[in-house]
């Protein structure tokens, strides 16, 4: 009997890790398809060099909305994996200034603040950038074992 109890444990054991890389394994899927649609219509609307003002100021609106959307959406993803939830949130503080940073561009254009329009533009872009390092945390996090 006592043997028995030995081989359980392992076997126990295996199971249990199992079990925590597959809830890792679609948390994982569940915020990167989330990411994956958003930006799919966010890149529709990032390139306002040389258009006129009104679709510049248009289209940062919209991006601010998009990323608005994108930060509720992902926070609203269940996620119980204690490290991926710690990169899901900066993706959201990111995806939350963004979309304040946008805002500032589109009010900035409209008011004919060229200076304001410059620097808001310049922080937009560099929030954005922080995208690209956080993604790629979170792929290799999802990508390890």
């Amino acid at each position: 009997m006592r043997c028995a109890i030995v081989l359980l444990i392992p076997i126990a054991a295996l199971a249990l890790s199992g079990c925590g890389k597959i809830k890792k394994t679609k948390e994982c899927a569940a915020f990167i398809d989330k990411v994956n649609a958003s930006l799919k219509v966010i890149e529709q609307h990032t390139n306002t060099a040389g258009k006129d003002d009104a679709k510049a100021v248009a289209d940062m609106k919209k991006l601010g909305e998009l990323y608005e959307t994108l930060s509720s959406d992902v926070g609203g993803i269940e996620i119980t994996t204690v490290d991926l939830k710690t990169h899901v949130t900066e993706y959201q503080g990111m995806a939350t200034k963004a979309a304040a940073a946008a805002r500032q561009v589109a009010d900035a254009i409209e008011t004919k603040n060229p200076e304001k329009a410059d620097k808001a533009q310049k922080e937009f872009d560099t929030i954005v950038k922080q995208e690209d390092e956080l993604v790629g945390k979170i792929n290799t996090y999802c990508q390890a074992p």
